[in-house]
């Protein structure tokens, strides 16, 4: 179900390598980046998810396109001042929100998160969005423990799934529901799913 309202519209996606025995002084890092973070206007959240031992998912929703764009110079200032903890070229999508579920807790008690990746044909996008919207996603709502679901189009021919609980049991006991929704979609893409997951590590919230 694709649902409208509040929240961010536009989502930046940043993963990246970094040398795990630099983690805490890294982590730090956002620390001190943070009131850089706040002047950046309508960026409405940031999430920080360590996906891999060495890797790691930054997911930033802006309340418009606009915005996000706005924010790309800033964007590429901070994660300068990382490079002396990532390894190789962070990996950039963007995009707009395509879909959302709300559950039942509240997006301030995000602990986990999993990213689906997917390269489908863009061709079939209505199709899928159909396909989607035909009850698979009105399922993640009796997903205990479930925050949010977002769905954003990143480029023409890529789609990202992430989703927000309140822990990794509530992130697993979906599991069979995003492997259905998936399994309907296989027919309309072009590359194999990729699946990440992990604990949130950082959290920047406008209204915390």
């Amino acid at each position: 179900m694709t649902t409208s309202g509040q929240g961010p519209s536009d989502f930046r996606y940043t993963a990246f390598d970094f040398d795990p025995t630099k983690y805490d002084a890294m982590m730090s890092s956002f620390d001190a980046v943070k009131d850089r973070v706040k002047d950046i206007p309508d960026l409405l959240n940031v999430r920080v998810v360590r996906t891999l031992e060495n890797r790691m998912m930054v997911m930033s929703g802006y309340r418009s396109r606009d915005a996000l764009d706005a924010a790309t110079e800033a964007h590429g200032s901070i994660f300068a001042d990382f490079a002396q903890y990532i390894v190789g070229e962070p990996l950039v999508r963007a995009g707009e929100r395509v879909a959302r579920v709300v559950g039942e807790v509240s997006n301030n008690d995000i602990k986990y998160m999993r990213f689906v990746s997917v390269v489908i044909d863009p061709t079939k996008y209505d199709a899928i969005m159909s396909y989607l919207n035909s009850g698979h996603l009105e399922k993640f709502k009796d997903v205990a423990g479930l925050s949010r679901l977002f769905i954003t189009r990143t480029m023409e021919d890529r789609m990202l799934a992430a989703s927000g609980y309140i822990d990794k049991a509530s992130a697993e006991a979906a599991t069979e529901i995003v492997q259905t929704a998936l399994a309907g979609m296989a027919e309309h893409m072009s590359e194999p799913t990729l699946i990440r997951q992990g604990e949130l590590v950082w959290l920047y919230q406008y209204n915390l």
